[in-house]
Parts: C-alpha cells; sequence; structure tokens
C-alpha cells in the first residue's frame, strides 16, 4: 500500500521523526571534502568549509573534483532541493606531500607518497574529530573511529615499501550508524579537526629529497541522497 502522494508499489523509508520518503527520489552514494594538515600546526582545520574552485582547508591550493564533491561550502549547507540521510563518516588519508621548490605551500601536483604508519601514529594520536550538523554536534572521536570503507591493497615482498590505510578496504567495514542523521538544504554542516598537541609529520621521502611536511586527509559522509535532476 502506497502513502498519500506515493504511487502503490513505492518503496518508502520511514523515518525516526515519521517521515515517509520514496527511495525512487534517492541515490546511495556520498559527499566528500578534503583538508591539509601541516606540520606543528595546533589550529583546528574543518572539512567543507569551502567549495570547489576555492582554496582547500588548512591550504592554499584551489580545490578540484578530486577534493570535494560539493558545489558550495557546508557553512552554507546543502543545495537548494538537496537532501541526505547520514549513515557514516570515514577519514581517508590522501596523500602526505611537500611544496615545489620555491613555494611555501603544495600544489595538487607536488610530489606526494602514501602516509607512512609513523605519520598515521603521529597524526591519528593527537586529532580529536567532531561533526557537527546545524550547530549540534552529532559524532566525536578519533580518525581511527572512522574507517575509510575503500582505497588501495598493497601486497609486496619489498620490505622498502610501506602503505597505511585507516581500516581495510571493503565498504562493509566503514562506520554505519543505525539512525541516520537527515540533512537539509542551507543548514550547516563542518568536520572539525583539532589537534590537541602539535601535529608532526616530517616524513622521509622516498626519491631521497627533502621531507613531506604537510598531508591531505579526507571525510567522506555516506548516505542516501536526494538532489535536482533535470
Amino acid at each position: 500500500m502506497g502513502f498519500v502522494g506515493v504511487a502503490p508499489g513505492t518503496t518508502t523509508l520511514t523515518l525516526p521523526d515519521g517521515t515517509s520518503i520514496a527511495l525512487a527520489d534517492w541515490v546511495d552514494d556520498k559527499f566528500f571534502g578534503t583538508v591539509q594538515l601541516n606540520d606543528n600546526q595546533t589550529n583546528q582545520v574543518i572539512a567543507f568549509s569551502n567549495a570547489r574552485s576555492q582554496p582547500i582547508p588548512g591550504g592554499t591550493r584551489i580545490q578540484t573534483r578530486v577534493d570535494t564533491n560539493i558545489p558550495r561550502s557546508g557553512e552554507s549547507g546543502l543545495p537548494k532541493d538537496f537532501e541526505q540521510l547520514v549513515y557514516g563518516w570515514g577519514l581517508k588519508f590522501t596523500r602526505a606531500t611537500r611544496a615545489n621548490e620555491g613555494q611555501p605551500q603544495p600544489a595538487l601536483d607536488s610530489f606526494s607518497d602514501p602516509v607512512s604508519q609513523r605519520t598515521f601514529f603521529n597524526l591519528d594520536r593527537v586529532i580529536a574529530f567532531e561533526y557537527k550538523y546545524n550547530d549540534k554536534s552529532y559524532s566525536t572521536g578519533v580518525i581511527q573511529d572512522y574507517p575509510q570503507g575503500g582505497g588501495m591493497n598493497l601486497v609486496t615482498t619489498n620490505p622498502a615499501r610501506e602503505q597505511v590505510s585507516n581500516g581495510i578496504p571493503s565498504p562493509r567495514d566503514k562506520q554505519a550508524l543505525v539512525l541516520p542523521v537527515h540533512e537539509r538544504e542551507n543548514l550547516t554542516f563542518q568536520g572539525i579537526l583539532q589537534p590537541e598537541a602539535p601535529m608532526v609529520i616530517a616524513q622521509p621521502a622516498s626519491d631521497g629529497q627533502g621531507v613531506l611536511n604537510f598531508v591531505d586527509l579526507k571525510l567522506y559522509k555516506w548516505g542516501l541522497i536526494k538532489r535536482t535532476v533535470i
């Protein structure tokens, strides 16, 4: 039996507040945003605080489609007619990098390596994470509490090769909320990363040149998304 305004046979989902949604209008997808972490940094950096074509939070390079898929700042909320039922968050170390010669900040094409276990350990033990929607805190923890749920998996016999990921690359092993966070248009959302002590990066580079003093960290929020379809 369909609900009022919903065709018979349509699959629906009832939310905790009693609202019913037609799943035909939604897709199972994700939003993501990236931040840049800097060696010895102590100030917080906020994921989703800048949109695509604006500077990456924590750095100066301009964000592209590999950095974020949200067209505007999380401070402005989701675009008109968008909604999301957030079922989990994931944090993924994208790269360790250094600035190009003569430049103070890295670019997208700067020399980069995978994040090492030592760098992961140094950052995970000092960074507190908090997710806020509409100025209300919905989740707090550390990086390991939010496994990335996907990514590269390396098998090698080279003892000098090292790669670390935040959890195994399996979508079944990412964080999953029992009750989703229902986000609506024009209401703020942000992922706050607050160092409780100076961050130590300074990762030796695989090319034997200068150390890598910057890390890119990507925040995913998975769930059901309703968006305008033209």
